[in-house]
């Protein structure tokens, strides 16, 4: 087994759904470890296969992985998880670190970027820096 690599970049800004419970969206790049091999082309549709039965049972279970994507040339894909712990996220991908590197970024929908734009105004003290 090789060392994958996972990073994750989070913000400070949470997210409130509804007023109900804070949510955090996070879109997710991965790619198959280059470190990875597999002793044949069989060996590696068989992890693809174990990995999509895992991905399809965790749609349907959690609901906290929302979409799934792979590219066309079997390198990689994506994923978008929308949690209540950042943590989760965490969870969902630790099982396949070993085999496939993961870019984990925290994002915002376009109505929570102009919400947070609405916000308080810079600071006279941030204004005279800008000049």
């Amino acid at each position: 087994m090789t060392c994958a690599s996972l990073y994750i970049s989070t913000g400070h800004r949470r997210i409130r759904r509804r007023g109900l419970s804070e949510m955090f969206k996070f879109f997710v790049r991965w790619r198959m470890s280059p470190n990875e091999s597999f002793k044949s082309p069989e060996e590696r549709g068989k992890f693809v296969m174990i990995m999509l039965d895992e991905v399809k049972s965790e749609m349907e279970a959690t609901g906290g992985l929302k979409d799934f994507g792979v590219c066309v040339d079997g390198s990689g894909g994506y994923c978008v998880y929308e949690v209540t712990k950042e943590a989760d996220v965490f969870d969902s991908l630790h099982k396949w670190m070993s085999h496939v590197d993961f870019d984990v970024r925290r994002v915002l929908t376009a109505q929570q970027q102009i919400d947070a734009r609405k916000g308080p105004q810079p600071s006279a003290v941030s204004q005279v820096a800008r000049r």
